[in-house]
């Protein structure tokens, strides 16, 4: 693999290739210089959005901050010249044009595996976090390939650098996208989160924006807390009544995603409820519990779960565990 300074292609459209295998690990250093250009708190009156009520049509308060990392901004620091980095303003413009505008990213989406999100095609921006991030992500890569055609005459200033490998080029641009809704689940007090990174990809033998999917590098579902009270502890004191526990479930990786969206208000519910009605002596038959519930009763593949005990020791703000487990985890357990 190599990787290569080029000018951003001229031509625009939506990226049609999916690929079948892809290899973006770099074998040469990255970039000498990686800037960052942030927007945090983005205010995102999402409708329709997941609704802790079930009710359909309601608008859900959405906040979104976006990180995307560039090279580079060392032209503009050097001129003193703001027309020589990404303009934050015009940023924040074109990704509230486009979330007004179009339900779908307007390219290709795909994971690191190279399989193309199905789901995007037919479902709402607003009832499926993925997609509205994607859609923030691909709003953020247009204005940066505008803003490098518009100074290809520049030397030094924002440029597309490529990882190269044998059958794949992702560009070494990356958009982190986090958003938080804050109401979408009745009994987590911090509601849903979802957080992704993405990537320009295209084939490496060929070239163009017409070419380019959004790739899908890292992302992540988090629900924070699950305030519960179970029978917890080996003290004695601790058996006498039932003290608080905030739980926290992660879920990683995109193949099972669809469950997690199908399942997150119900599982937390579940989960609330169900250790409400327990007694442990330790978090970590808690967490264990937790994890087979949300694995094996509702179906997904598999799960972190963080659990913490805010009242056990007096100078400590809280104690816990965390621990990740698999559906198959579970099943192999029980042979």
């Amino acid at each position: 693999m190599s990787i290569n300074q080029s000018g951003a292609s001229s031509t625009r459209g939506p990226a049609l290739y999916v690929p079948t295998s892809l290899d973006y690990t770099p074998t040469a250093p990255a970039p000498e210089f990686l800037d960052s250009v942030q927007l945090r708190g983005i205010q995102l009156p999402l409708s329709p959005a997941p609704e802790a009520w079930h009710r359909l049509g309601k608008s859900q308060p959405c906040t979104a901050t976006l990180k995307l990392t560039y090279s580079s901004t060392v032209a503009a620091a050097a001129a003193d010249d703001v027309s020589l980095t990404l303009d934050y303003g015009k940023l924040y413009r074109r990704i509230e044009s486009d979330l007004a505008k179009h339900d779908t990213p307007r390219h290709q989406t795909a994971s690191i595996a190279g399989i193309e999100y199905e789901e995007f095609k037919a479902e709402a921006a607003g009832q499926n976090p993925r997609i509205t991030a994607s859609i923030i992500a691909s709003a953020a890569f247009d204005l940066l390939h505008d803003s490098a055609l518009a100074q290809a005459q520049t030397v030094g200033t924002i440029s597309n650098s490529h990882i190269t490998g044998s059958e794949w080029t992702i560009t070494a641009d990356r958009c982190e996208v986090t958003l938080h809704l804050p109401k979408a689940i009745l009994r987590a007090s911090e509601g849903l989160k979802y957080r992704n990174v993405t990537a320009w990809g295209c084939p490496a033998e060929k070239s163009g924006a017409e070419q380019r999917t959004l790739i899908v590098i890292e992302e992540e579902f988090r629900i924070d807390g699950i305030r519960c009270y179970p029978v917890l502890g080996v003290n004695p004191h601790e058996r006498l009544e039932k003290q608080a526990v905030i739980v926290s479930l992660v879920f990683t990786g995109a193949a099972h995603f669809a469950r997690v969206l199908e399942t997150y208000q119900e599982v937390t519910r579940a989960v609330a409820e169900k250790v409400d009605e327990t007694s442990f002596l330790s978090v970590e038959s808690l967490v264990a519990f937790i994890a087979r519930i949300v694995t094996v009763d509702f179906g997904n593949e598999h799960v972190t779960v963080h659990a913490e005990k805010p009242s056990a020791l007096a100078f400590v703000e809280g104690s816990g565990v965390e621990i990740t487990r698999s559906r198959t985890f579970f099943q192999n357990e029980a042979r």
